[in-house]
């Protein structure tokens, strides 16, 4: 892991030495690996028993943003939030989740993911509308054999300088299982210090599904900057169904741009899911279900 932190950082001070700070395209990519942890306890029949299910995620993506992005307004990384930058990003992600070592009927998941994202923020002289943004999205998602297609919108505005309200809807075109509808509400807001400042996230979600129980997601998150180019973070996320906790999660990342050009992110993510008593036929225990997952994820970004 070390190595390949050190190597990527390599690459990025060589190719970083000629760049200007301010930028109009971004690329970058990452690399998530990590692995499901299942156990099925208390089962009468079996005993106790556990499966680790390894998880490999790969992706790149490409930001071109409608005019020239200033960085001087404070950390690299919020550069394009603090001067309101319209943008258009288009990302693929292809990885495996093995699930096949729960068992001789199950597959490997193999997923590849298309993401066209954008936003545009009316800015200019005089503007009425000034400060308003509107979110458009769309992801296909194909698993397996399987396809699902997310279409997004979103409506906000920069309430202040450096603070943003978006609401968005998402349409979730379940292949072969139907329509999912999700509406989120955002609230980023930046804090300037004398050297970096705070970056802070709140949302609150609802995922609704003909004939099944809402699901409710809340986070709370924020990264502390200690300059421009020196950032940690943590965040927090709860699902719950039905009005009871299902995920519990929590990420703790690292974010440096090593150059004003070149930066890098290390995150790890740990989310607990409910344990769940498993029963048969006629109600027969089966045994009690646990359910965990860690991941880390690695990036990389160059601006231009």
């Amino acid at each position: 892991m070390f190595k390949k932190t050190a190597l990527i950082a390599g690459i990025g001070l060589a190719i970083s030495v000629t760049a200007q700070a301010d930028y109009q395209w971004e690329v970058g990519g990452f690399y998530t690996f990590g692995e499901y942890k299942v156990a099925i306890k208390n089962d009468p029949i079996n005993g106790n028993r556990s499966k680790d299910i390894d998880e490999n995620i790969g992706g790149v993506f490409g930001t071109w943003y409608m005019e020239e992005v200033d960085t001087s307004k404070g950390p690299l990384r919020e550069a394009a939030f603090l001067d309101h930058a319209s943008n258009i990003t288009l990302q693929y992600t292809d990885g495996k989740i093995d699930t096949g070592r729960l068992g001789p009927n199950l597959n490997n998941d193999d997923q590849q993911t298309y993401t066209i994202d954008s936003r545009y923020v009316a800015e200019g002289p005089g503007w009425k509308l000034s400060g308003w943004l509107v979110d458009l999205g769309y992801t296909r998602d194909d698993v397996n054999n399987s396809r699902s297609n997310l279409y997004n919108v979103g409506i906000g505005k920069y309430i202040t300088e450096d603070m943003t309200l978006v609401f968005d809807y998402t349409n979730i075109d379940i292949g072969g299982g139907g329509d999912a509808d999700q509406y989120e509400l955002d609230l980023d807001m930046f804090f300037a210090m004398d050297n970096g400042g705070v970056k802070a996230n709140l949302s609150a979600g609802k995922t609704t599904r003909k004939g099944a129980d809402d699901v409710d997601t809340y986070i709370i998150g924020g990264t502390w900057y200690l300059n421009n180019n020196l950032g940690f973070g943590a965040a927090y996320t709860n699902t719950s169904l039905n009005g009871s906790d299902t995920i519990n999660g929590f990420t703790l990342d690292a974010d440096w741009f090593i150059t004003e050009s070149f930066g890098m992110n290390l995150a790890f993510t740990q989310n607990d899911f409910d344990n769940r008593n498993l029963f048969g036929a006629n109600g027969v225990f089966l045994g009690k279900r646990e359910l965990e997952q860690d991941e880390v994820s690695l990036s990389a970004n160059f601006r231009f």
